[in-house]
């Protein structure tokens, strides 16, 4: 079986097991955080939101330790086995932008899209991710309280119109709803115009488990000796990294197209 194929089948699946509180199933919903980015606030979602279980440990000044350490054992155990892989195989919205990815592939020929890729400062862009999980994850909350789950384009998609189309007329728009919304429509944009734009630059959960690809048992291996820089995996790459150059960059969310990509059979999964 491909490759990319088993990468699908894997992102369906878990899409599906992540979606099974209801209505069959209201009793399945725990306190087990997914090791991916889906909305808690979900009517069919199972378990809860690794951020939301972040905000909740700092919330207002306050510190519980074990609303700390559980959601970043969950993710730090899978970063250490398989590094930013979670982002491809498993995350529901890994799937979404695998959907929307051709569309980006197409645009990415015309000029605006060339220019927001190829301009140098795309690379420190992706550093924005970082700074979201810092500032608005534990700074915000720490200071202030819940903001980030409040404006999230991804609670907005998985648990804001779920719950607006099941219950019409009874739903309680937020102070931040009109931001949220704002916010939900230029994600949509983003990702229809940036293959991966959300991955590449906003997603806190990733970067959480970027790091952990400089350690990660599983990672993939470019043979330099052998690359004829041909360059077609780096065309490939949905994350855009130059990947014959690339040495367990924490960008690379290991989907495997550069390794079904390469004529020459030079890079490959491998496990350390």
């Amino acid at each position: 079986m491909k490759l990319q194929i088993k990468r699908l089948i894997s992102q369906i699946i878990l899409f599906f097991s992540a979606n099974l509180g209801y209505p069959r199933y209201p009793g399945l919903k725990t306190g087990f955080c997914y090791p991916f980015f889906y909305c808690q606030a979900c009517p069919a979602a199972t378990s809860a939101c690794p951020l939301r279980s972040l905000e909740q440990s700092v919330d207002k000044g306050s510190f519980a330790w074990r609303l700390f350490l559980y959601p970043l054992l969950i993710i730090g155990f899978l970063g250490v086995l398989t590094g930013r892989a979670v982002c491809s195989w498993a995350c529901p919205i890994g799937l979404l932008q695998r959907c929307t990815g051709r569309v980006a592939r197409k645009l990415k020929k015309t000029s605006i899209a060339q220019k927001l890729g190829k301009h140098k400062a795309e690379k420190y862009l992706r550093y924005t991710k970082y700074f979201l999980l810092i500032g608005l994850v534990f700074v915000t909350a720490y200071l202030i309280g819940f903001i980030f789950t409040d404006i999230c384009p991804v609670g907005f998609l998985t648990g804001t119109i779920p719950v607006l189309l099941l219950n019409p007329g009874k739903f309680v728009p937020n102070y931040f709803f009109p931001v949220a919304l704002v916010i939900f429509i230029l994600f949509i944009i983003l990702i229809f115009l940036i293959e991966r734009g959300w991955c590449r630059y906003f997603c806190p959960i990733g970067a959480l488990l970027g790091p952990f690809n400089k350690i990660s048992f599983l990672h993939i291996s470019v043979d330099t000796k052998e690359c004829t820089h041909c360059n077609v995996c780096s065309y490939e790459c949905p994350m855009g990294i130059d990947v014959p150059n690339m040495h367990r960059d924490p960008e690379c969310i290991l989907c495997g197209k550069c390794v079904s990509a390469c004529p020459q059979n030079n890079i490959t999964f491998k496990r350390r």
